[in-house]
C-alpha cells in the first residue's frame, strides 16, 4: 500500500476579544468542528491559540472565517514574517488595545466622577435650596452624562454580547451588558416620563 504521508502544521496565532473562560471555550470548539483541524488549545492569558491542521484539508482563512463568525478575531500570521517580526507585531498590536482601553478609561472616569459627586450632594437639603434646578432637571444632566459612559466606553462589552446573542450563546459580556442595560433602560424611562 502507498499511503500519502499526512503532513500536519502546528500555528501559534493571536486571537482578539476574548474576555472569558467560555470564549476560550467557543474558539476551541469552533476550530475543532473544522474537517482537518487535529488540535486546538487556547490560551486566554496569551490571548493565543495553537491549531494543528492538516493544510491539504483546509486553509488559516478557513479556520480565520469561522472564528470570526463565533464572534472573535483569530489574527493570521504574515507571510515570509519572521519571528521576530511576528513576536513585534503582537506586542504593537497589544500596546494598542491598551492604549485604546486606557483612553476609554480615562474618558469614562471624566464623566463618572462629575456623575457620582451631582448625584450624591443633589441628594442634600442645601444643593436644592443653593442650585437653582429641580430634581427631574438634576436627573437629566446626570442622563446625559452617563449615556455616553454606557454606549462609549461600555461598547467594549455590548458589541461581543451582540454577536453571542446573534448564535444563542453567552459570556461574561452577556451578564454586564444585561445589567447595564436593564438599569439603564430603565432609569432613562423614569427620567424621560416621570409621571410614570
Amino acid at each position: 500500500m502507498n499511503d500519502a504521508a499526512v503532513h500536519i502544521e502546528t500555528l501559534t496565532m493571536p486571537v482578539e476579544g476574548m474576555t472569558c473562560a467560555s470564549c476560550v471555550a467557543r474558539v476551541e470548539r469552533t476550530l475543532k468542528k473544522i474537517d482537518g483541524v487535529e488540535r486546538a488549545n487556547v490560551n486566554l492569558a496569551t490571548e493565543a491559540v495553537t491549531v494543528s491542521y492538516d493544510p491539504s484539508k483546509t486553509e488559516l482563512n478557513v479556520l480565520a472565517s469561522a472564528v470570526e463568525y463565533a464572534g472573535y478575531k483569530l489574527v493570521l500570521p504574515e507571510k515570509k514574517a519572521s519571528q521576530r517580526s511576528s513576536s513585534a507585531s503582537r506586542e504593537s498590536r497589544q500596546e494598542q488595545s491598551y492604549q485604546k482601553i486606557k483612553r476609554e478609561f480615562i474618558f469614562s472616569i471624566l464623566l463618572a466622577v462629575p456623575v457620582m459627586i451631582l448625584n450624591m450632594i443633589s441628594m442634600t437639603s442645601w444643593f436644592m435650596s443653593a442650585v437653582p434646578l429641580s430634581m427631574d432637571e438634576v436627573n437629566k444632566i446626570l442622563f446625559i452624562l452617563t449615556t455616553p459612559i454606557l454606549f462609549i466606553s461600555g461598547k467594549r462589552f455590548y458589541k461581543p454580547a451582540w454577536k453571542q446573542a446573534q448564535h444563542f450563546a453567552a459570556d461574561m459580556n452577556t451578564l454586564v451588558t444585561v445589567g447595564t442595560g436593564a438599569a439603564y433602560l430603565y432609569s432613562t424611562a423614569i427620567v424621560l416620563f416621570p409621571e410614570m
